[in-house]
């Protein structure tokens, strides 16, 4: 399972168990001495700063909110888990891990341990990111959206649903090509799946138009120098 790599309450120096009100506190903070137009006459700060406030930022996406630091909290108790069972080589289940993520060791079909139920727990919460992401582009917060769905990306990279949403995301903002990328990577996964073959069409045909709205101006620009210069001849 792709695990977060970073601690998120350590970037903003906060405790796990901290209030949300504690966590924006924190976080308001810290944006305002390390935001980048701190440091207009200073390239070399402000490129630090950028990277810092991104960090920061990004930490306070996760864990500001209750619903994705509850998912940040459980993806980390179920990584820190695994580290334990590998290190012990036991599958003994915690009762600290909530049960929709414990590991599954029950015997299967011919006797054989079932592998950790990693794959699907990761599809559950990148479905909640799917969920998540198509009602927050209903409401045009396309950022968020985008984010949302970069998540369940990160979790399940290999479903093309995924990244038809994003793709449609990036539709919502005007973005064709970054729109097209997403779209192909969903073929490349599934030549038939008819979203992504559906979204293929309407993207090349936006451009398609796109470009064929600029021939006219082309055409008309050169009609005009056209007669500039057959007036001017006309006069020598």
């Amino acid at each position: 399972m792709q695990e977060f790599e970073e601690n998120y309450y350590a970037i903003l120096g906060v405790e796990p168990d901290s209030t949300q009100e504690e966590i924006r506190r924190a976080y308001l903070s810290l944006a305002k001495r390390l935001h980048p137009d701190r440091f207009p006459n200073d390239p070399d700060q402000r490129a630090i700063a950028q990277k810092e406030f991104a960090k920061v930022t990004r930490a306070h996406d996760v864990v500001g909110d209750p619903e994705r630091r509850n998912e940040y909290d459980t993806l980390r108790s179920l990584a820190k888990r695994r580290s334990e069972i590998v290190s012990t080589g036991s599958f003994v289940v915690s009762s600290v891990i909530p049960d929709d993520a414990r590991l599954h060791t029950a015997e299967g079909e011919g006797g054989e341990v079932n592998k950790p139920g990693d794959d699907h727990i990761n599809v559950k919460w990148a479905n909640k990111h799917l969920a998540r992401a198509d009602d927050l582009l209903k409401k045009k917060r396309y950022q968020e959206a985008e984010t949302a769905m970069k998540e369940a990306i990160r979790l399940v990279p290999n479903d093309p649903r995924y990244h038809n949403k994003l793709a449609e995301i990036y539709l919502a903002r005007g973005w064709k090509t970054l729109a097209s990328t997403e779209v192909q990577t969903a073929l490349r996964l599934d030549g038939t799946n008819p979203e992504a073959r559906t979204l293929d069409v309407r993207i090349k045909s936006l451009m398609k138009e796109t470009g064929s709205q600029t021939q006219p101006n082309q055409a008309k620009k050169k009609g005009l120098m056209d007669q500039l210069k057959e007036i001017l001849n006309k006069k020598i």
